[in-house]
């Protein structure tokens, strides 16, 4: 059975001229707040990723931000054991035998 499990959205950080380890501070905030970093480009300081979609206006309360960019949005279904997994338990007590 598919479920809805949530909406997760595709973005694009800009952050504003940082060091290597600046930079790598801010992606761990971002972390923190739910986004999977894919990407970190320190020459054009942007951090690629994905966050859920009701979470995108919050990256930029972020210090050192300057803008988001949201790219592609899409609905997610997590696998039974993953604990964002919103599916009802499968109920194999159905089938008795008579």
């Amino acid at each position: 059975m598919n479920h809805h499990d949530g909406d997760m959205t595709d973005v694009f950080v800009v952050l504003e001229e940082l060091t290597d380890t600046q930079t790598l501070e801010v992606a761990g905030v971002l972390e923190g707040m739910g986004m999977i970093v894919r990407k970190i480009d320190n020459d054009e300081s942007v951090i690629e990723g994905s966050i859920d979609s009701q979470k995108v206006r919050e990256l930029n309360k972020v210090k050192c931000v300057r803008c988001v960019r949201s790219g592609l949005s899409y609905a997610v279904d997590y696998p039974p054991g993953d604990p964002r997994n919103l599916d009802p338990p499968d109920d194999d007590c159905d089938e008795s035998e008579d």
